[in-house]
């Protein structure tokens, strides 16, 4: 069976095509998910006439054993805020210093990830936007519904799921995340990602890079933070991505388990400070 496109180019400009309604709002704002999500995201905003940024997600993991195995503790993102899973965390009952050993490495992987792929730029805010996350495909919508837990619970009105090329089942996963899920073939059967191109090859940071700054070129990033009423912002929202960590910072006092929430809450304002 043939693949339905040759290119992440020209499947980014079929998958704008399906999502003209779009075009020209004013709220909207088109996020790609690293590497692959970048090149089709592109076409996408350039043809909706939006702006362009990623979409990070950093897994908080906590290493155990013996046997040595790592458990995902939550989620941090860019340029979303953070989520724990709160059931794991009271199940494993870390101890303060387990955690926030645990979260500087999550936030020091995920500011690399970050200057790796992103040139220096205010942070766009989602508060009040409409949100297209787009991908080159998804299997079972995973990386998708990571992103969707993070992009919701910093602001964003509306989320959109984009991708030309996914499975049924993964798709249908995705509707419980995403307020619409756009796809433009669904081939049956579904193996891989991959096999929805003539040409899949790896896209590396330096072309993520790339097309960031050329979408910058029309839609500079001190004109992308706009608020719920359409009001420019021109500097990084409080809400923008997780600060870089700091010298000094005390670990907070109170519950464990209040802890854990309030620290997360609090990461997006710059430093950790206690409830």
């Amino acid at each position: 069976m043939d693949a339905p496109f040759r290119h992440r180019t020209e499947a980014g400009r079929a998958l704008a095509r399906s999502l003209q309604h779009f075009a020209g709002r004013e709220d909207l704002l088109v996020l790609a998910l690293p590497h692959g999500g970048m090149p089709v995201a592109f076409e996408v905003a350039r043809a909706l006439g939006a702006p362009l940024d990623l979409a990070v997600v950093q897994p908080l993991l906590h290493t155990m054993g013996p046997p040595r195995r790592e458990v995902t503790l939550g989620m941090l993102g860019f340029p979303a805020a953070s989520r724990l899973h709160e059931a794991t965390l009271n199940a494993l009952a870390l101890s303060d210093e387990a955690l926030e050993e645990d979260l500087s490495r999550a936030r020091r992987l995920l500011h690399q990830r970050v200057r790796d792929l992103r040139p220096s730029a205010p942070v766009p805010s989602l508060e009040g936007h409409t949100v297209v996350v787009v991908d080159d495909g998804t299997a079972a919508g995973v990386a998708l519904r990571r992103a969707a837990g993070l992009l919701r619970g910093a602001g964003a009105r509306a989320l959109v799921a984009a991708v030309p090329v996914g499975a049924e089942e993964g798709l249908r996963l995705l509707a419980s995340d995403f307020d619409e899920v756009v796809c433009c073939a669904r081939p049956e059967p579904f193996v891989a990602v991959a096999d929805g191109y003539a040409r899949y090859p790896d896209v590396t940071d330096a072309e993520v890079r790339e097309l960031l700054t050329r979408a910058w070129s029309k839609h500079a990033p001190r004109k992308m933070a706009r608020g719920a009423h359409g009001a420019r912002r021109t500097s990084p929202p409080p809400g923008h991505a997780l600060p870089p960590p700091e010298e000094g910072d005390s670990p907070a006092t109170g519950s464990s388990s209040e802890r854990h929430r309030y620290q997360l809450a609090t990461e997006r304002h710059g430093r950790q400070r206690s409830p």
